[in-house]
């Protein structure tokens, strides 16, 4: 890393910004298939019970629009689009295309049809005040500039509606 270079946090290490996007990659194509059941293992179970809090939390009704950010394999999305119904939308999105065609098949398998994006949490190509609900399960830590995805999910949200963030780490700053 140069004098230049901005760092930021890989784990337990500090790597150079331009870097960390990679690695991030690099892990989850070796791990999308076996996602869920990692953290079955690392939370002992517990991150199913606090996405069934989130979905509970979100109060998707039918006709809500709702967008899963770094989705991966697709359990709120799918979760949502029970809730949403026909009338409603439900979009999936993740930066890493292993994860997407996990969490493709995976809806696919459940009956759900919903458009999937594979997109940089930091620049989401969505319209400003299009969704009631964004969701972020247990991905915010691997966006290397985590205040601009969250302004970017702000951005997206229509006047009202709710950001639900899961994290396995401590809030940093708390947003309201």
């Amino acid at each position: 890393m140069d004098k230049t270079s901005t760092t930021t946090h890989f784990g337990f290490s500090k790597v150079d910004e331009s870097d960390k996007a990679r690695r991030v990659a690099g892990v989850f194509d070796s791990v999308a298939s076996k996602y869920d059941v990692m953290n079955d293992v690392m939370s002992a179970g517990l991150h199913r019970l606090w996405k069934a809090f989130a979905v509970r939390e979100a109060n998707v009704r039918a006709g809500m629009k709702v967008l899963d950010i770094a989705g991966g394999t697709g359990d709120l999305a799918s979760a949502f689009a029970r809730r949403a119904g026909a009338t409603g939308e439900v979009w999936l999105t993740d930066i890493n295309a292993a994860m997407l065609a996990e969490g493709r098949d995976r809806l696919l398998d459940r009956g759900h049809l919903i458009p999937l994006v594979q997109c940089d949490a930091e620049r989401l190509p969505f319209a400003a005040g299009y969704f009631d609900v964004t969701t972020v399960a247990f991905g915010l830590r691997n966006m290397t500039r985590k205040e601009v995805a969250l302004a970017e999910m702000q951005r997206v949200l229509k006047p009202g509606g709710r950001l639900l963030v899961l994290e396995f780490s401590r809030v940093w700053r708390p947003i309201a």
